[in-house]
């Protein structure tokens, strides 16, 4: 069995910095596996517009690898963790044994999805696929693609495929869960405004967010037109759900109905020609290695994550979590949780408290970069922190006002 110091599970932004800085504060034996065939996680493929300017995730994820190379961190990638058990020894693929002191676990989010008529068709890809196709691997999923969803993900994979010169047939609504009340538009459109961060320009971002404003979604909602508004370039069918994929041995053609003001599909079925199909559901934490920790679900973060503290500790000593795991944000902040984590243990190796300078200024870095992220992947992000902090008060029987 193989032992180290420190052992960071996922190599994306929270995972490659938690392990630079603790690295970079003494000699430290730090891994980090990950699964992926290089590291850099989903940071590798995100391409997305800052107002005029390009942010483009594979240099930033390259920068993050060599800072930790740099700093002697042993990165390990194509390693799957099969196991986590009591003492933080891990399992890998091809029956190898770690053992360590500390665990990272920066595992980052999976994507949800939605089943619909059609939806196992060669050539219905989900947003994560679609952006490796184009951004790593430098292969165009097709030649007119439809985006079902509306959410960060879908909205900036729309700008993606226009930079690589892919149609846009239009992004649409899934269509209605079948055992829930179907989403009605004025939701949808609030859902819209909370994304104007995403606009491609200024003008379009006042417009988008002024659909934040009390009773704005509502007017909107019932004069925005069945037939679909460009915005900005964008195709936006808001008033229209796919109901239907149609094709054998690739995608044809999507099918798609009118939506009315209650969220309901009404009217006649409408064919439109595709050759690709973009899904998009949003994101959810994955905790799959935490299971021996309290799990608490937390709507607002994305779903059920680990309970966790100010730190990033977990309920189990010696355990941390930084990144989407945590709940989902942007990038910046998943980089900045791993500089907490980083700073968190270095400092408990070192021999000082956990509340010490450095950590007090890495716990406002995070704070700071929340506020400034471009991309917020959950509208209500601030009260399921909220609601963490309430509930990791609890746990350790605290007065909340404390």
């Amino acid at each position: 069995m193989r032992t180290v110091d420190v052992v960071v599970i996922g190599a994306g932004p929270a995972g490659l910095s938690a392990a630079s800085r603790i690295a970079e504060a003494g000699p430290t034996q730090v891994l980090v596996v990950d699964e992926g065939p290089t590291p850099g996680g989903r940071l590798r493929s995100q391409l997305y517009r800052r107002g005029s300017d390009w942010h483009i995730g594979a240099e930033r994820a390259a920068s993050l690898t060599q800072r930790a190379l740099r700093a002697g961190v042993i990165i390990e990638s194509g390693r799957q963790v099969w196991s986590l058990d009591p003492g933080f020894v891990l399992g890998l693929s091809g029956g190898e044994s770690i053992s360590a002191d500390y665990i990272v676990i920066a595992t980052g989010a999976a994507e949800k999805t939605f089943g619909l008529p059609g939806w196992t068709i060669p050539g219905v890809l989900a947003v994560g696929a679609v952006q490796t196709m184009l951004n790593v691997n430098r292969v165009l999923p097709g030649a007119r693609l439809a985006v079902i969803g509306i959410d960060p993900l879908s909205l900036s994979i729309v700008d993606e495929l226009a930079a690589a010169d892919i149609g846009v047939a239009g992004v649409y609504l899934p269509p209605p869960a079948k055992f829930s009340a179907p989403e009605q538009p004025s939701a949808v459109f609030t859902r819209l405004g909370s994304l104007h961060r995403l606009a491609p320009n200024r003008l379009l971002g006042l417009a988008m967010k002024a659909l934040t404003i009390s009773g704005i979604a509502e007017v909107v909602a019932r004069i925005w037109p069945t037939t679909g508004v460009r915005m900005a370039g964008m195709p936006l069918h808001l008033r229209e759900c796919v109901v239907g994929i149609d094709g054998d041995d690739d995608v044809r053609s999507i099918r798609t109905r009118r939506v009315n003001t209650n969220g309901e599909p009404v009217g006649r079925e409408r064919v439109i020609p595709v050759d690709a199909v973009c899904l998009s559901g949003g994101l959810y934490p994955l905790q799959d290695l935490t299971r021996d920790c309290l799990l608490v679900d937390v709507p607002e973060l994305g779903g059920r994550v680990p309970l966790h503290g100010p730190n990033l500790e977990t309920g189990t000593a010696g355990m941390f979590v930084a990144g989407n795991i945590t709940g989902i944000e942007s990038a910046e902040v998943a980089r900045a949780q791993g500089e907490l984590v980083g700073t968190v243990i270095a400092e408990k190796i070192a021999g000082h408290e956990d509340q010490s300078e450095a950590v007090i200024t890495a716990r406002a870095d995070v704070e700071e970069a929340r506020a400034a992220a471009p991309l917020t992947f959950m509208p209500e992000i601030h009260a399921g922190r909220r609601r963490m902090h309430e509930l990791w008060c609890d746990h350790l029987g605290q007065d909340v006002r404390a």
